[in-house]
């Protein structure tokens, strides 16, 4: 069967026929069943010894006349690690469109006397916002964030609050993390719990210096407490002082999160006497107390600094409070006595919240993202109503989804399952679509930027070649567009099971992106 003129729908459609029917699939220089030296050279790298435990699925197709390059065990079904991500991605675009913001509301209960005490309670309302952060915001860094809402509600005259600052994060559901998670991975910030509130990416984040060593709080909280007791000062190594940025840290920290004790982080490792400062950070356990309980930290800084307070007292009482742990009828009648509206947050654009998700590979935005379609579909934040918005997308795309698992957004779960002609459909309906190029922006670019940044460079693939990575342990995986001869190109390539070194299954798709180039 001759793939080179048929349609996207008829090519989906012989891609998903059942495995016991036999598909050759032939390179444009061949025809009939004869083998296509493209075939053979990616055969070649597939097939090596060292690969005998493993399973790839790779797949290649000229986007311009649909034709079906090369295929290997694309039906099959694999983990995707971070590839994931391309699914939350392209299902929020196409939902939510580039130009969605989240918004984050602060209101006021209550009236306010002539004194500026606020009788009743500040309540601010999440809305499933991840980028609440000044870690990929140059112009805005939390703390700025956070006198920004506090500059709002003094504005309004609030001197202070006989009631509490309440967090409404029920927006989503009442699973931080998924189930599926490895444990090990709860502590580091890779894995940051999300909330429908949420700030600073739910992560404490410290400097570190050799003197003693002190850590310094960026974030200036009694929410967790970090003990670097544990942290070894060692004497300086002899390398060159031209090692990459890096390197120059020279640091190797372990960080503990004891949810048991609230959120107290214990470091342990070593640090090099010349070491500048580094910044460490961290998953910290129920982003919604955090977000409001810095914000009361703020309010009382703003209120203890006004001359002749006579409210600093009572402001002293403030507490902050997680709806949830709220009287279920007190809470059910806030969500519909909120007040005032004092202050509305907005995000930026979903354009650049992907180029988050995408480029660095960052999981907690993924997850966040996953929750925000599920809530704006079907009313709550949930992975499962999430996968659905994403099964809506592909059955539009006219792709079979039966076989897809999303167990979160981000790829960090080991149950999660999609097949490579899955992921090729997808990009191949981004492709046709007209926000495609936000789609592609938000890739990284290989040998220049993102996960890719230092793959490839001096290659015919460097800067031709936009992909999202994808690794866990035994996971191995790369998809995306490249630009070869003239030819755009979609691809899918995973490694599943592999024992190998990871930089093994990372030079196997380098030298087979090659061989597609050529």
């Amino acid at each position: 069967m001759n793939l080179t003129h048929l349609s996207l729908a008829t090519m989906m459609a012989v891609l998903v026929a059942p495995a016991t029917a036999q598909i050759i699939i032939t390179d444009a220089t061949t025809t009939g069943t004869a083998r296509a030296p493209l075939e053979q050279r990616l055969d070649a790298i597939f097939d090596d010894p060292k690969w005998d435990s493993t399973w790839w699925g790779v797949v290649v197709q000229d986007l311009e006349t649909s034709k079906i390059i090369y295929n290997r065990n694309a039906e099959k079904s694999f983990a995707p690690a971070s590839n994931m991500k391309l699914y939350t991605t392209a299902a929020a675009l196409s939902t939510l469109g580039a130009d969605y913001k989240f918004e984050t509301k602060i209101y006021a209960t209550g009236t306010t006397d002539s004194q500026g005490m606020l009788h009743g309670d500040i309540i601010v309302v999440g809305s499933g916002d991840p980028s609440i952060s000044g870690r990929y915001l140059d112009d805005k860094p939390t703390t700025a964030i956070l006198a920004e809402w506090a500059d709002a509600i003094t504005s309004a005259g609030i001197k202070g609050i006989t009631g509490r600052i309440i967090g409404d994060d029920d927006i989503f559901d009442d699973s931080p993390i998924s189930s599926t998670w490895v444990a090990d991975y709860l502590q580091e910030w890779y894995a940051a719990e999300n909330s429908g509130l949420a700030i600073n990416e739910n992560c404490w984040d410290v400097l570190l210096t050799p003197t003693h060593p002190k850590v310094t709080d960026l974030l200036i909280t009694e929410y967790y407490t970090v003990d670097a007791g544990d942290i070894k000062v060692v004497p300086n190594d002899d390398r060159e002082t031209s090692a990459p940025a890096e390197e120059e840290a020279r640091l190797s920290i372990d960080a503990v999160l004891e949810r048991r004790d609230r959120n107290r982080i214990s470091l342990s490792g070593t640090i090099e006497a010349d070491s500048a400062p580094v910044k460490e950070w961290g998953s910290i356990h129920n982003g919604t107390l955090f977000t409001v309980t810095l914000l009361k930290e703020e309010l009382e800084r703003k209120w203890s600094l006004r001359s002749g307070n006579r409210l600093l007292f009572e402001n002293k009482g403030l507490q902050a409070v997680d709806i949830d742990d709220l009287d279920k009828q007190i809470a059910e009648y806030l969500k519909s006595n909120r007040g005032s509206l004092l202050h509305t947050h907005v995000s930026p654009p979903l354009s650049k919240i992907l180029a988050i998700i995408n480029k660095p590979s960052q999981n907690f935005y993924a997850d966040m993202l996953l929750k925000g379609l599920g809530a704006e579909a079907h009313e709550l934040g949930s992975f499962s109503n999430g996968e659905k918005v994403v099964k809506d997308m592909l059955t539009t795309a006219g792709v079979d989804s039966r076989s897809l698992n999303m167990s979160d957004g981000s790829g960090l779960s080991r149950y999660n399952r999609v097949e490579p002609r899955q992921t090729l459909a997808l990009l191949n309906y981004m492709y046709h679509r007209p926000d495609f190029a936000v789609f592609e922006a938000s890739l990284p670019i290989m040998g220049l930027d993102g996960t890719l940044r230092g793959r490839m460079k001096g290659t015919m693939a460097e800067g031709n070649v936009k992909a999202k990575t994808g690794t866990i342990g035994g996971v191995r995986a790369l998809s995306g567009y490249m630009t070869a001869n003239g030819r755009r190109l979609a691809f899918s390539m995973m490694a599943n099971n592999y024992y190998t070194p990871t930089s093994a299954a990372t030079e196997a798709q380098d030298q087979a992106v090659l061989e597609i180039m050529k």
